[in-house]
């Protein structure tokens, strides 16, 4: 009972410490806002999307970004996981459904100046 209850504990610490993304920028996956996606970005950014990928500055990964969406116009987006990572960051996984397909995403996010900066924006075909 007590290994039960240390679990039930250690479970629920790891969930409550893990920062979610806002709503704002898990609606703008939503509607395909790359311009809303893009202020979260930092100076540069880690993007792998599909025939994407390498570290560019914010205003390249803004438009990389919209081609995306232009190309695979989004339905949904959900978020099905959130955690946290090493250095105080933390990380999102979701599902966006476009017209072309499924995808998963992961985006790698920290506090910054009180700001949640996106690090690290993966968007990958879901097999």
């Amino acid at each position: 009972m007590k290994k039960i209850f240390i679990g039930l504990f250690l479970t629920f610490a790891l969930i409550v410490n893990a920062t979610p993304i806002s709503d704002s920028l898990a609606s703008a996956f939503k509607k395909g806002n790359s311009t809303e996606i893009a202020k979260y970005f930092g100076s540069s950014v880690d993007l792998s999307i599909p025939n994407n990928e390498g570290v560019y500055s914010s205003t390249q990964a803004k438009l990389i970004l919209k081609t995306f969406f232009l190309k695979n116009k989004p339905s949904d987006f959900t978020i099905v996981h959130n955690g946290n990572s090493k250095n105080n960051s933390h990380y999102s996984i979701g599902n966006l459904k476009t017209s072309k397909g499924n995808f998963r995403t992961y985006i790698l996010y920290k506090e910054l100046n009180k700001k949640v900066t996106i690090l690290e924006l993966k968007i990958e075909a879901d097999e």
